[in-house]
């Protein structure tokens, strides 16, 4: 006579091969779900091919677009996933669409084409920004198709969920995804046949894309076309090479490995100080450096505002609060890790003699360039500052104005100028009109330095010993931005990467 166990244990067995039987032959089985630009979704603009999302480099595999209606939500993913949700809402993967500096930049980009196809030419922003906008047909002159609650959620599950290819040199979101021919979003389908669901949502064990650069350099690489603008293409970002370049790709140290590790720092800490790779942990907490829309502290709730209203899903304001104020500090800590600062200094000065010092920035934690990205915006500086023991400034380079957000004009600033047919700067991150670009300075590659020499003059009265205060500091984007573009009357306040302080005697 079988025990109760065993009973219940067969009933149950039982009770799950009905279920899987009923979902396989009652159900409604998989089949292409995508859209027809132009029978489908009538008056859609294609003003360059027939390819419906040019000029950005996103496919589908049938070549289709989505129709909204079938998409699930990340909130819809939290019913079983409830920690991946809780990482990836508190994420700038969540808000790369909705969030107020990247809504303002398409805004000012579009404008500044507005009789040039600049509705179309978003498209091109939208493949990495908002993908799903893209890939259901809402960046178009006439409002053809409405937005759904996933256009809401930036990079949302479902898109890197899909991908089955990457092209990363050629960017722009250039990913291929099956997100057409994926009919088990329905709960009985995914509870009936859970191995079936996590195949079909590429766990890295599934598809090893998933845990591959390839995949991140699909939209970490930019590279405006000439639909845009101009006669030939123009590199505008380009980390996903600079990994490629580096010794970290020869040791198959991906972006995931440390980007997506519950703690990026600790983890660049461990490889830095062992030589061997740490053990893989993947959080969708997408840590990058992007302090600004993870400050909750900002007074009057300006972070809502910015990453473009509160987070979807019934997640507490106080709990996803507290969330943002975690990968902030993910985030400063980051921002530390990567680089070290040394001072090569006299050994002793004597009054009324120029002094000179050596400055070493290094790479020493980045997988990539420093600094790296959007780098019209992005940028680090150093700040030097010599005082006598009397506390009097003798010397001061890089000094930042937190009344205004200025930097000192002189101070050896990492950013890219960009200018337009005219000549004429662009401090408002409007793409579409760059004609040339230079750099202030070359970014310093991955495990490489950059040293920098500064002579003052020590005054015949200065009291010994001289204290030299170096500091490398950085910034998500130009004070120029948030006050004409952002018109937000708010400092952009800088984060201090590393600090530096020698005494040098006065003899």
């Amino acid at each position: 006579m079988r025990s109760k166990p065993i009973r219940f244990l067969l009933v149950g067995g039982a009770l799950t091969l009905i279920a899987f039987l009923a979902a396989v032959f009652l159900l409604p089985k998989p089949q292409g779900t995508g859209l027809t630009a132009g029978e489908d979704i009538p008056f859609y603009s294609m003003p360059w091919n027939d390819n419906p999302f040019a000029p950005g480099n996103m496919q589908t595999t049938d070549g289709k677009m989505l129709d909204a209606k079938n998409i699930p939500t990340a909130e819809f993913c939290a019913k079983c996933h409830d920690k991946e949700y809780r990482e990836w809402v508190s994420s700038i993967h969540a808000v790369t669409g909705p969030d107020i500096l990247y809504e303002t930049a398409i805004s000012n980009n579009e404008v500044a084409h507005k009789n040039r196809l600049g509705k179309e030419k978003i498209r091109w922003c939208d493949s990495c920004h908002e993908p799903v906008n893209l890939l259901m047909g809402e960046i178009n002159p006439l409002a053809v198709v409405g937005p759904s609650e996933a256009t809401a959620e930036g990079t949302t599950c479902i898109i890197c969920h899909t991908a089955t290819q990457a092209d990363p040199l050629a960017g722009n979101g250039a990913l291929t995804l099956d997100i057409n021919n994926i009919n088990n979003y329905n709960e009985a389908l995914i509870m009936a046949a859970p191995s079936e669901h996590a195949s079909s949502m590429q766990a890295k064990t599934h598809n090893p894309l998933m845990g591959s650069s390839d995949f991140c350099g699909a939209c970490h690489t930019e590279i405006r076309p000439t639909e845009i603008n101009g006669g030939e293409p123009l590199d505008l970002q380009n980390t996903y090479e600079e990994w490629q370049k580096s010794e970290y790709a020869e040791k198959n140290i991906q972006c995931q490995d440390c980007h997506m590790h519950p703690d990026p720092a600790a983890y660049i800490s461990q490889l830095n100080e062992t030589g061997q790779i740490p053990e893989r942990i993947v959080s969708h907490r997408f840590v990058g450096v992007n302090y600004l829309l993870t400050d909750s502290n900002l007074p009057s709730n300006l972070v809502t505002f910015l990453r473009g209203g509160l987070p979807p899903g019934d997640i507490a304001t106080d709990e996803w609060k507290a969330d943002l104020l975690e990968q902030n500090r993910l985030i400063r800590d980051l921002l530390q890790a990567a680089a070290t600062l040394s001072v090569s200094a006299p050994e002793s000065v004597s009054p009324n003699s120029e002094a000179t010092l050596n400055v070493t920035i290094a790479n020493t934690g980045a997988g990539h360039n420093l600094p790296t990205g959007p780098l019209d915006q992005r940028h680090i500086w150093l700040e030097v500052k010599a005082t006598d023991a009397a506390g009097k400034i003798i010397y001061h380079s890089g000094w930042f104005d937190d009344k205004t957000g200025q930097i000192d004009p002189n101070a050896v600033i990492y950013l890219k100028v960009l200018k337009d047919k005219n000549g004429e700067t662009i401090n408002e991150h409007i793409l579409f009109n760059v004609d040339t670009y230079t750099y202030t300075r070359d970014p310093i590659p991955a495990k490489s330095s950059d040293t920098l020499p500064y002579t003052f003059t020590v005054p015949k009265d200065a009291q010994g010993p001289l204290n030299v205060e170096t500091t490398l500091w950085y910034r998500l984007a130009l004070q120029e931005f948030v006050t004409y573009s952002l018109k937000l009357d708010i400092i952009l306040p800088p984060v201090m990467m590393e600090q530096t302080v020698v005494k040098i005697p006065v003899r």
